[in-house]
């Protein structure tokens, strides 16, 4: 069986807090009468890889590895805030662009709308795409599998050999045997020699 794969997306959307933080964003203001709204999108690209073995319910290893990341900083006034719409408008243009679901577009930016309706501060738009593709390698009979294998591979092991030249036999080392003590014999040393038929 192969690998499957599936590709699905989450968000976070937040805003940084009034309160001053060791990491505070300023307000952004254009004069008294205008606002304007800081989006940072943060777009992240994760491909993950999940290992199970047969029909265990947690995989038995996994890995993410981040494919890419992208941040994108969008300032919109207080009146193009309010006016997103799903038919166009910046944020919408946006959203496509980051491959979120036409169908998502409305409760994204409803979110975004009505953070900016409480603060100024900086909005977060936090997506992450995952592809994920998970491999199920079944549960084998480690005895039965193992015969067969062998089985299999002697009936279809078909030897390639080559047969030995008269000269490179007559270039092996020969030494003296003695089966018994009153002879002596020559051998010659061979390894994985195959004889011509």
């Amino acid at each position: 069986m192969g690998p499957s794969f599936s590709k699905f997306y989450d968000f976070q959307i937040w805003q940084w807090p009034s309160q001053a933080t060791n990491q505070q964003q300023p307000q952004i203001e254009v004069d008294d009468k205008s606002e304007v709204f800081l989006i940072e999108f943060h777009v992240t690209k994760v491909n993950q890889q999940k290992n199970y073995i047969g029909n265990s319910q947690e995989p038995v290893s996994s890995h993410e590895q981040t494919a890419s990341d992208i941040t994108r900083l969008v300032f919109l006034s207080k009146h193009e805030m309010m006016s997103q719409d799903l038919n166009g408008g910046c944020l919408c243009s946006l959203l496509r662009e980051f491959e979120i679901p036409v169908e998502d577009h409305g409760n994204m930016i409803q979110q975004i709308v009505g953070l900016a309706g409480t603060s100024t501060m900086p909005i977060v738009v936090d997506i992450k795409h995952v592809e994920l593709m998970v491999v199920v390698v079944p549960i084998v009979d480690s005895v039965r599998d193992y015969d067969t294998i062998i089985l299999d591979s002697m009936e279809t092991y078909e030897p390639k050999s080559i047969p030995a030249t008269k000269s490179s036999i007559e270039a092996l080392e020969k030494i003296m045997f003695q089966p018994s003590s009153n002879s002596i014999r020559e051998l010659a040393v061979v390894e994985n020699f195959v004889p011509r038929s």
